[in-house]
């Protein structure tokens, strides 16, 4: 092979690769979600947003369910989920413009977390993954 075709194979290579890479870039910040669940028994969540169904999660005591995305341009993500535990019923959102902006935004346009905390007494949010730390109410259990 000529020299001359393998700079045109490495050329094309690194081309496709930096095309590929900008395709799952995120041009809106990215988003860790966290639901932690710390009542002494399961929980069975099911979460979705208008593009995605990630399905239902039984999250024992102590444990989380995390997922993560790039948020839509201009505020149009939103996830939502059903809770159970045992004979008790929620919905919620969990991830919209307004919970960003009053609960998990830190002005940083890299990475962003925002944790939930499945409580007996209900669902608490925070911008930091301590439960006993800076966390806000936001619904009872039905």
């Amino acid at each position: 092979m000529r020299f001359a075709t393998v700079h045109k194979l490495f050329i094309f290579y690194i081309s496709m690769f930096s095309i590929a890479s900008i395709a799952h870039a995120c041009f809106a910040p990215h988003w860790d979600v966290y639901v932690i669940n710390t009542i002494s028994d399961n929980i069975v969540a099911h979460i979705k947003s208008r593009d995605d169904d990630l399905g239902n999660h039984t999250i024992p005591f102590n444990e989380k369910y995390h997922w993560s995305f790039c948020e839509a341009l201009f505020g149009r993500t939103v996830f939502y989920a059903y809770f159970w535990w045992g004979s008790r019923f929620q919905t919620l959102a969990l991830f919209d413009e307004k919970l960003e902006v009053d609960y998990c935004f830190i002005d940083d346009l890299r990475d962003e977390y925002c944790y939930w905390f499945v409580k007996p007494d209900g669902f608490y949010i925070s911008v930091h993954p301590d439960p006993n730390g800076d966390v806000h109410f936001i619904k009872h259990w039905n």
